[in-house]
Order: C-alpha cells, then sequence, then structure tokens
C-alpha cells in the first residue's frame, strides 16, 4: 500500500498521535511529580510524534508528512512551555 507523501496528512497524524496518547495521560494522578505535574501529560503525549517523525524521515522516506509531524511536536511543545503554568511553591 502506497502511502501519499503530503505535509497536510502528517499534520493530522502528529496531531493524531498526540491526542490519542494524551487521552489516557489525563487521567494519571500526576501529584506525585511536584511542580511538573502540570506538564508532564502533555509532554509525555508528544514522545510518539517524535518516533514516528524519525520513521517517516529514515524508513518510509516520507519527507513531507515527517515535516507536518515535526512541525505539530515542536509547535505543541513551545505552546506547553509557554502556556501551561506551574504553581509557585513557597
Amino acid at each position: 500500500m502506497k502511502i501519499k507523501d503530503s505535509f497536510w496528512l502528517g499534520l493530522l497524524v502528529g496531531i493524531a498521535a498526540f491526542g490519542l496518547t494524551y487521552l489516557p495521560l489525563y487521567f494519571v494522578n500526576w501529584e506525585k511529580l511536584g511542580i511538573f505535574r502540570e506538564r508532564a501529560p502533555f509532554l509525555l503525549a508528544f514522545i510518539p510524534g517524535v518516533i514516528l517523525f524519525r520513521m517517516m524521515m529514515v524508513k518510509w522516506n516520507l519527507e513531507k508528512m515527517g515535516k507536518g509531524i515535526l512541525v505539530v511536536t515542536v509547535v505543541g511543545m513551545l505552546l506547553v512551555f509557554f502556556l501551561v503554568k506551574t504553581p509557585v511553591t513557597p
């Protein structure tokens, strides 16, 4: 089966990978992590995007799809770091 190499399809695959990974992580109790408890599920949910990016670029030679997944992963991580606030502990 031949997969069409498309940037937009890569964006959709990256968003789907993030969403399907984030959903079960949302229900985990992250209280033991301290100050990282707000960001942990988001950042762990981006790991499949990094793995998919590598597979698209190296193994399957789908450069445009790999770029789409990379855009979702990098922009998502930047949004998490800048928008998700951690509480200040005394």
